[in-house]
């Protein structure tokens, strides 16, 4: 074991000078200041490529049948081997950038082999999409995967639901992932709100017990889905690119998720575009980082990002982490995903080459 020594650490939201912390190293370290846990991002759909013109759409139902897409969607999230890849270049995108807890929708297939294959990972939340399109995932579909891979399920991955939003999944399939989801005691998301206010509607649908649920977006109606006691995911750079607004008090929201990463950038991105909107304060930054935790009841123990900065540089996003520690493990070291050996630069060009592989397999 080594020690860290950390001049300014903000740990679980809470500033503390020379801070000493046990870790999984052979070499005692300093750093300028960390945050335990590290960063976590609440929602991000991996194998999306591409989303259309955006900027002009009054809610998500009117882009999703309106939208333009350059790529087959249905085609890519039916490829198991392409969707493992764009999920595990999403995964190293974000653990480069201090994300160390990570919830993935998308391909249930896809995105459980990435996480098997993957030997540095966050702490990974693995929500499928349950929809009423070909390829998406049935609720029983996830209660067999579950079952099959419930070696994984330790703590350090867990399996939920997902149902993408209230008009795209039948009514049986909502009911069926929630109760599922509560006997289980597994996390269940779906998007809610984005542009329509929906919340009467899904009280309707599941009852007023709604306290573990947790809702992504939320534009439409902020006081109405804190109010029904719903956990809720802002997801400010994909609210401001496909509506040209998003939630606009701290108070609304209880974490960050990056939507699109693989589009307009990992948590980094996001938590930038939330400082401009809410200020580089530390509730922000809890948000940010225990935030996520927090909604999918994880515990952060060991989770560590430091930085060559001081705190300050931190809060306004400007500052890149040097290692990254999950369960006090280091799995980037000096900017270094560790055992691949692979720097910012090569998981952006990682992150180029597998969506331009999307848009060549599957381009429309």
């Amino acid at each position: 074991m080594g020690t860290v020594e950390i001049g300014q650490l903000v740990l679980h939201g809470k500033l503390i000078e020379n801070a000493r912390l046990e870790v999984s190293t052979s070499e005692d370290m300093y750093f300028e200041s960390a945050v335990s846990p590290g960063f976590s991002d609440a929602h991000a759909h991996p194998q999306v490529v591409d989303v259309g013109e955006g900027g002009h759409w009054r809610d998500s139902y009117e882009w999703l049948e309106n939208r333009k897409l350059r790529v087959n969607e249905a085609a890519i999230r039916k490829d198991k081997e392409l969707s493992a890849l764009l999920a595990e270049a999403t995964i190293l995108s974000s653990i480069i950038d201090g994300v160390t807890m990570l919830s993935l929708t998308g391909s249930l297939e896809g995105n459980i082999e990435a996480v098997k294959k993957l030997k540095a990972t966050p702490r990974v939340v693995l929500l499928p999409t349950v929809m009423n399109l070909d390829g998406w995932s049935l609720p029983e579909n996830i209660f067999v995967k579950y079952v099959e891979n419930s070696f994984l399920w330790d703590g350090y991955f867990s399996l939920g639901f997902f149902v993408h939003s209230i008009k795209k999944a039948d009514i049986s399939m909502l009911r069926a992932s929630y109760n599922i989801s509560r006997k289980l005691h597994l996390p269940f998301a779906l998007h809610l709100s984005e542009g329509i206010d929906e919340v009467d509607a899904l009280v309707e649908a599941l009852g007023k017990e709604l306290d573990r649920v947790i809702a992504v977006h939320c534009i439409a109606s902020p006081e109405k889905c804190r109010k029904a006691g719903l956990k809720v995911v802002h997801c400010p750079t994909s609210n401001i690119y496909l509506y040209n607004r998003t939630l606009g008090s701290i108070e609304h929201f209880d974490s960050l998720g990056s939507d699109w990463p693989l589009v307009t950038g990992n948590l980094f991105r996001t938590f930038q575009d939330a400082v401009k909107l809410h200020g580089a304060t530390m509730d922000l930054l809890a948000k940010a980082t225990l935030g996520g935790y927090e909604i999918y009841n994880i515990k952060p123990e060991g989770d560590l990002v430091t930085f060559d900065d001081p705190i300050e540089k931190v809060l306004r996003g400007e500052s890149r982490p040097v290692y990254v520690f999950v369960k006090s493990k280091p799995i980037v070291k000096d900017e270094i995903i560790d055992p691949y050996g692979l720097s910012r630069t090569d998981v952006e060009r990682i992150v180029r080459e597998r969506v331009n592989y999307a848009f060549e397999k599957y381009g429309l």
